[in-house]
């Protein structure tokens, strides 16, 4: 067995994935459709429109790979459709509420996943330290996938502050795993994320590689539960 004393995984796309990965029209979609307030914009390509719009003022708002809250999104487009308090708080909570169920809804995590992790866990500590602007969002899609028991801990960009690859986020990782850098690995599915990003960082890092985008790298994988034989 190797000499790791904690595994490190990221997420979406890494340990949950999602059913049908979306673009920017199906997070507005999800977002707009059921929400109950349809009727306040001129169908959904106005929707669409305004949501763009607001991702790319929200963007510029903040520092390079600093993190907000995706509710907040909402809030600013019921803001600029009322100046009623209480209207625009039902609406963006009814936007989130919306956004929440759909996404939830498109979210799975596959038998071999389970039992990989429920192998690994025997044998290491694992965490989770994934980029979400969902608060409580990534520990609830773990706990209603039944597979919350697996990890010591979970840190999100939301919580962090910070988005990977920025430093923080590593930081608050390695502060909870209390072990040196070089006794941790992270595995995940995005390049500069999960792989640069660490390696740069002081972890061991192997890519989740499974579109097969990067057959010149020595330390990946095509699935996760392939992540064994990397090991042992």
């Amino acid at each position: 067995m190797s000499s790791y004393k904690y595994i490190l995984f990221d997420c979406m796309e890494t340990v949950v994935d999602v059913i049908k990965k979306p673009d920017e029209r199906l997070y507005s979609y999800w977002v707009y459709a059921g929400c109950g307030y349809e009727y306040l914009w001129d169908g959904f390509d106005s929707f669409a429109e305004q949501y763009a719009k607001i991702k790319d003022e929200l963007k510029k708002r903040y520092k390079e790979l600093q993190e907000y809250n995706l509710f907040e999104r909402f809030e600013y487009m019921a803001g600029q459709l009322t100046d009623d308090s209480n209207v625009m708080e039902n609406v963006t909570k009814a936007l989130s509420v919306n956004y929440w169920r759909n996404y939830k809804s498109n979210c799975i995590v596959y038998d071999n996943v389970r039992s990989v992790l429920s192998e690994l866990s025997g044998k290491y500590r694992l965490g989770i330290v994934s980029n979400f602007m969902v608060e409580g969002g990534i520990e609830e899609l773990l706990e209603i996938n039944g597979i919350d028991r697996y990890f010591d801990f979970v840190v999100t960009s939301i919580k962090a502050g910070w988005r990977k690859p920025h430093y923080k986020i590593y930081d608050a990782a390695l502060e909870l795993a209390k072990v040196p850098k070089e006794e941790i690995l992270f595995v995940g599915d995005d390049y500069i994320c999960d792989y640069e990003g660490p390696l740069k960082y002081g972890f061991d890092a192997v890519l989740l590689d499974k579109a097969c985008n990067y057959r010149n790298i020595e330390k990946r994988i095509i699935s996760l539960d392939k992540l064994t034989d990397y090991l042992y």
